[in-house]
């Protein structure tokens, strides 16, 4: 039997087709995929080492064996580094998120943002409101010019429970209200909201963790207290850390089904970027990554 010869269309889609799958072996199917790289970037709410014997393990330890029960697979790199805010945040991008190349980042600031150090006798948060949103923007910016996609969170939402802290805001009365249960989220409310309108104006999928934190408090035999360490009332509990991975779980389940990205963008297959009926005859069409 006579073979047709290929047209010069056809001949480039099979090159594409028959690249070495060692190169993008997770194009495919899930089950073929190479993990999703994951990138937690934050301050103590997301670092791994501040407060691991209260916690047990937070949200990026917990992420990938909750994201394998739902069929994705991920790697996730923990780069929460506590008593920071969105300034040191900035200055560490390059080394601790944009060298690990992510296909996903979690971003959570904003608690050390907005807060003020009345232990050394200041009475203003440490970054002004401008700052943070401008540092959150830069952030945002410098890496979806990488292509990654972004999950901004609000942060969790705080109470009253270190007496340390109590007796440390009462010396300086109206700046917070320690007699109100939620006194010590004066501002950060104010900062949340910030993180709201930047997700907003930056079109990334927003976790709003602190509204999810509040009505969890709301519902009748759940505390809102057990939800963070007792005797801090700031950081997450282990109980805390796992309702923040569900959340991200569902998120990030939600985007890895409804993104669609080209495959063009793969070492190999570049002229797919330029030619869609090439991409369709190649069915290089996957998930986005």
């Amino acid at each position: 039997m006579k073979l047709q010869q290929f047209s010069p269309f056809w001949s480039i889609a099979l090159v594409c087709v028959l690249l070495p799958f060692t190169a993008f072996s997770g194009e495919f199917s899930q089950s073929e995929k190479s993990p999703l790289q994951i990138v937690a970037f934050g301050d103590s709410t997301t670092a791994v080492y501040d407060w691991k014997s209260s916690t047990g393990e937070v949200y990026a330890q917990c992420l990938p064996r909750s994201l394998a029960r739902q069929g994705i697979a991920v790697d996730v790199i923990n780069a929460g580094i506590g008593n920071t805010t969105t300034r040191e945040g900035r200055e560490r991008l390059d080394r601790d998120v944009r060298a690990h190349q992510p296909n996903l980042v979690i971003i959570q600031f904003g608690i050390n943002d907005s807060w003020i150090d009345i232990d050394l006798g200041r009475t203003k948060p440490r970054l002004t409101r401008e700052e943070f949103r401008d540092n959150l923007g830069f952030i945002i910016s410098q890496l979806q010019s990488d292509g990654a996609a972004i999950i901004l969170m609000t942060p969790n939402p705080m109470r009253w429970d270190d007496p340390f802290y109590i007796d440390a805001f009462q010396q300086y009365p109206g700046l917070l209200d320690t007699g109100a249960e939620r006194g010590l989220n004066a501002l950060l409310d104010v900062y949340a909201a910030d993180v709201r309108e930047v997700a907003r104006h930056t079109g990334v999928i927003l976790i709003d963790v602190l509204r999810e934190f509040e009505d969890y408090g709301q519902q009748s035999g759940q505390p809102i207290n057990e939800l963070l360490i007792a005797g801090d009332g700031i950081h997450p509990s282990e109980k805390g850390q796992s309702l923040v991975c569900a959340l991200l779980t569902k998120g990030i389940t939600e985007w890895a089904s409804e993104a669609v990205e080209p495959v063009a963008v793969f070492p190999g297959c570049l002229n797919c970027s330029k030619n869609p009926e090439l991409a369709t005859a190649a069915n290089l069409i996957r998930p986005m990554q």
